[in-house]
């Protein structure tokens, strides 16, 4: 007998339809010429990256494993690559549009990358706990 498919989430879809969209807007943010916003916070645009990275791995994350639910930190591993990476290329190619290449700003990016992908993987071996507790 085959096993049952894991139940599908509402969320599913929308998730699989929100990372796209967020990361061709995160990516076009990052290439528009500089603008500058004094919000009254040192290092506002850094904090600006984190958050931005952060929203971009979490939405990766929940896109992603509506296809490959995931099992391993192996999981977080293969997504905070991909990211990490891809938050590399976005910092270089800001050069071709007026704008500076600061690694500060990758630094910032993968942190928030890594915070996020870190969160959601005690949140899965939580819930792997629970599941098997009640088993």
């Amino acid at each position: 007998m085959k096993p049952a498919a894991p139940r599908r989430s509402p969320w599913d879809a929308w998730y699989r339809r929100a990372l796209p969209t967020y990361w061709m807007l995160l990516f076009a943010l990052t290439h528009l010429p500089r603008l500058e916003f004094d919000v009254g916070v040192a290092d506002s645009d850094k904090y600006a990256h984190a958050l931005a990275f952060a929203g971009l791995a979490f939405l990766y994350w929940r896109a992603v494993a509506t296809a490959y639910p995931p099992r391993s930190v192996r999981f977080a591993v293969a997504a905070g690559l991909v990211l990490l990476v891809y938050a590399g290329v976005d910092e270089w190619l800001q050069q071709f549009t007026g704008r500076s290449v600061d690694i500060r700003d990758w630094l910032y990016g993968a942190g928030g990358i890594v915070a996020a992908l870190v969160a959601l993987e005690l949140l899965r071996r939580r819930a792997r706990a629970r599941r098997a507790a009640q088993e």
